[in-house]
Protein backbone atom coordinates (compact mmCIF):
# COMPACT_ATOMS: atom_id res chain seq x y z
CA UNK A 1 0.00 0.00 0.00
CA UNK A 2 1.05 3.47 -0.78
CA UNK A 3 0.67 5.90 2.42
CA UNK A 4 -1.32 8.80 0.73
CA UNK A 5 1.45 11.58 1.40
CA UNK A 6 3.28 9.80 -1.01
CA UNK A 7 0.59 9.58 -3.63
CA UNK A 8 -0.36 13.29 -3.40
CA UNK A 9 3.85 13.91 -4.47
CA UNK A 10 2.99 11.81 -7.16
CA UNK A 11 -0.40 13.25 -8.39
CA UNK A 12 2.00 16.72 -7.96
CA UNK A 13 4.30 15.35 -10.87
CA UNK A 14 0.68 14.25 -13.10
CA UNK A 15 -0.20 17.82 -12.97
CA UNK A 16 3.36 19.52 -13.44
CA UNK A 17 3.40 16.75 -16.11
CA UNK A 18 -0.20 18.55 -17.82
CA UNK A 19 1.12 22.03 -17.51
CA UNK A 20 4.10 20.64 -19.92
CA UNK A 21 2.23 19.54 -21.99
CA UNK A 22 -0.12 22.77 -22.46
CA UNK A 23 2.82 24.53 -23.41
CA UNK A 24 3.83 22.10 -25.79
CA UNK A 25 0.58 22.42 -27.48
CA UNK A 26 -1.31 25.74 -27.13
CA UNK A 27 2.00 28.35 -26.45
CA UNK A 28 4.07 29.22 -29.99
CA UNK A 29 6.64 31.35 -27.95
CA UNK A 30 7.10 28.60 -25.68
CA UNK A 31 8.19 26.36 -28.72
CA UNK A 32 10.29 28.48 -30.37
CA UNK A 33 12.59 29.63 -27.02
CA UNK A 34 12.41 25.29 -27.14
CA UNK A 35 14.32 25.32 -30.73
CA UNK A 36 16.59 27.79 -29.81
CA UNK A 37 17.59 25.53 -26.38
CA UNK A 38 17.78 23.29 -28.48
CA UNK A 39 20.26 24.70 -31.10
CA UNK A 40 22.29 25.84 -28.40
CA UNK A 41 22.36 22.16 -26.66
CA UNK A 42 23.10 20.86 -30.13
CA UNK A 43 25.84 23.78 -30.24
CA UNK A 44 27.28 22.42 -26.73
CA UNK A 45 27.50 19.14 -28.07
CA UNK A 46 29.66 20.03 -31.13
CA UNK A 47 31.86 22.77 -29.90
CA UNK A 48 32.19 19.94 -26.39
CA UNK A 49 31.68 23.28 -24.07
CA UNK A 50 33.09 23.47 -20.56
CA UNK A 51 31.21 22.03 -17.50
CA UNK A 52 30.71 25.75 -16.44
CA UNK A 53 29.87 26.75 -20.16
CA UNK A 54 27.26 24.04 -19.35
CA UNK A 55 25.95 25.02 -16.00
CA UNK A 56 25.18 28.04 -17.77
CA UNK A 57 23.69 26.97 -20.54
CA UNK A 58 21.55 25.22 -18.93
CA UNK A 59 20.42 27.69 -16.28
CA UNK A 60 19.72 30.32 -18.73
CA UNK A 61 17.28 27.25 -20.76
CA UNK A 62 15.82 26.62 -17.84
CA UNK A 63 14.97 30.47 -16.35
CA UNK A 64 13.71 30.97 -19.85
CA UNK A 65 11.15 28.29 -20.32
CA UNK A 66 10.25 28.53 -16.54
CA UNK A 67 9.52 32.28 -17.56
CA UNK A 68 7.68 31.65 -20.11
CA UNK A 69 5.21 29.13 -18.21
CA UNK A 70 5.09 31.91 -15.57
CA UNK A 71 4.27 34.48 -18.06
CA UNK A 72 1.47 32.21 -19.54
CA UNK A 73 0.20 31.62 -16.42
CA UNK A 74 -0.31 34.89 -15.54
CA UNK A 75 -1.80 35.84 -18.42
CA UNK A 76 -4.62 33.13 -17.92
CA UNK A 77 -5.04 34.36 -14.07
CA UNK A 78 -5.36 38.18 -15.75
CA UNK A 79 -7.78 36.75 -17.96
CA UNK A 80 -9.88 34.81 -15.76
CA UNK A 81 -10.23 37.60 -13.05
CA UNK A 82 -10.22 40.57 -15.84
CA UNK A 83 -11.96 39.22 -18.84
CA UNK A 84 -13.10 42.58 -19.98
CA UNK A 85 -10.48 44.89 -21.33
CA UNK A 86 -8.96 46.46 -18.45
CA UNK A 87 -5.70 48.94 -18.84
CA UNK A 88 -3.96 47.35 -15.99
CA UNK A 89 -4.74 44.28 -16.73
CA UNK A 90 -2.79 44.94 -20.06
CA UNK A 91 0.14 46.12 -18.18
CA UNK A 92 0.39 43.25 -15.75
CA UNK A 93 0.71 40.94 -19.36
CA UNK A 94 3.29 43.38 -20.75
CA UNK A 95 5.25 42.93 -17.52
CA UNK A 96 5.13 39.83 -17.16
CA UNK A 97 6.02 39.33 -21.38
CA UNK A 98 9.00 41.82 -20.65
CA UNK A 99 10.92 39.25 -18.07
CA UNK A 100 10.69 37.03 -20.50
CA UNK A 101 11.80 39.63 -22.98
CA UNK A 102 14.72 40.57 -20.72
CA UNK A 103 15.81 37.33 -19.47
CA UNK A 104 15.82 35.79 -23.51
CA UNK A 105 17.78 38.79 -24.66
CA UNK A 106 20.56 38.27 -21.58
CA UNK A 107 20.82 34.92 -22.60
CA UNK A 108 21.39 35.26 -26.05
CA UNK A 109 24.31 37.57 -24.85
CA UNK A 110 25.52 34.67 -22.47
CA UNK A 111 25.22 32.16 -25.33
CA UNK A 112 27.21 34.64 -27.80
CA UNK A 113 30.08 34.88 -25.26
CA UNK A 114 30.20 31.15 -25.05
CA UNK A 115 29.68 30.13 -28.58
CA UNK A 116 31.38 33.13 -30.53
CA UNK A 117 34.84 31.99 -29.44
CA UNK A 118 34.11 28.12 -30.50
CA UNK A 119 34.17 29.03 -34.05
CA UNK A 120 36.71 31.52 -34.38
Amino acid sequence: MIPSEFKKRLYSFKYAGRGIQEMFRNHANFKIQLFFACLAFIFGLIFKISPVEWIILLLCIGIVLSLETINSSIEYLVDLVSPDFHPIAGKIKDLAAAAVLIFSLISLIIGLIIFIPHFF
